[in-house]
């Protein structure tokens, strides 16, 4: 269950940076790259950023160089390479955060038998970094890898709420507030309030804001000498999730976000 949102607008912003601007825009180009959309051709690349092929073609080729993308010599389309890999493979090792998550992660999993994941905020959304999913034959789907909205998702309200309030709405600006189903928050006010709901409750909650037919709760806990966010949800089908069993497992997310300690100055909110 769980569709990985619309690939937002990655138009890449005018030169005046000098070389900056140039690792910007490969950068940029680089992060195209999804689960939803693995491969590219030059042409939709170059459409995709607005800028000429001319160009896109020489960021390509200086991420060959370091082997972050490689070309497939029969389609010709780009993909990611293993540079690529590895860099994801030396972030999981060297991260504290996984390696003191995953034993919580699973425990509640066996707990709640719903599928629980780990998000982190990234680039004004909610990357998912870890999961043991359900059991269950009808469950929602781990999506490591996948990026969420902040505005309709457990993990991104979850989020929001652990914020200052200026800047959780500054976040939620920056992608929009767009209706993903008819229970979706669309308006910042609407937003605001639910966020101070969360902060009362200590969790959020999603029921059916982000996709119909899933329902999810979530507790954030913050670095706030490295400036990170994260939080760890409990989700699965509404047909199970009754809101007595929301509020159950709401208590359990905060419990989990407690006692993930990556660090001596890890706090819980």
């Amino acid at each position: 269950m769980g569709q990985e949102t619309t690939r937002r607008s990655s138009a890449i912003p005018n030169e005046g940076h000098g070389a900056v601007s140039s690792v910007e825009k490969a950068l940029r180009l680089l992060s195209t790259f999804s689960l939803a959309s693995p491969q590219w051709a030059l042409s939709d690349l170059a459409r995709e950023h607005g800028i000429p092929k001319s160009t896109a073609h020489n960021l390509l080729k200086t991420l060959q160089a370091f082997d972050l993308v490689r070309q497939d010599p029969e389609d010709r389309v780009y993909r990611l390479g293993p540079r690529a890999l590895e860099m994801g493979f030396l972030y999981a090792r060297s991260t504290e955060l996984l390696g003191q998550a995953r034993p919580h992660l699973r425990r509640l999993a066996e707990r709640s038998r719903e599928t629980v994941k780990l998000g982190i905020l990234s680039d004004s959304e909610v990357l998912i970094v870890a999961a043991v999913e359900s059991t269950h034959q009808l469950h929602t789907r781990g999506d490591i890898g996948t990026r969420w909205p902040l505005h309709s998702t457990g993990l991104g309200k979850a989020i929001l709420s652990a914020l200052p309030l200026a800047e959780a709405e500054a976040l939620a600006r920056r992608r929009g507030l767009a209706a993903l189903t008819k229970q979706t928050a669309t308006s910042w006010p609407k937003l605001r309030a639910e966020l101070a709901a969360t902060r009362e409750r200590g969790y959020a909650m999603d029921r059916e804001e982000n996709e119909a037919g899933v329902r999810c709760v979530a507790a954030a806990f913050v670095d706030p000498l490295r400036g990170a966010v994260a939080a760890v949800s409990v989700s699965g089908p509404s047909v199970r999730l009754s809101d007595a069993e929301l509020a159950i497992l709401g208590q359990e997310a905060v419990a989990v976000a407690r006692a993930i300690r990556p660090h001596p100055h890890w706090e819980e909110l």
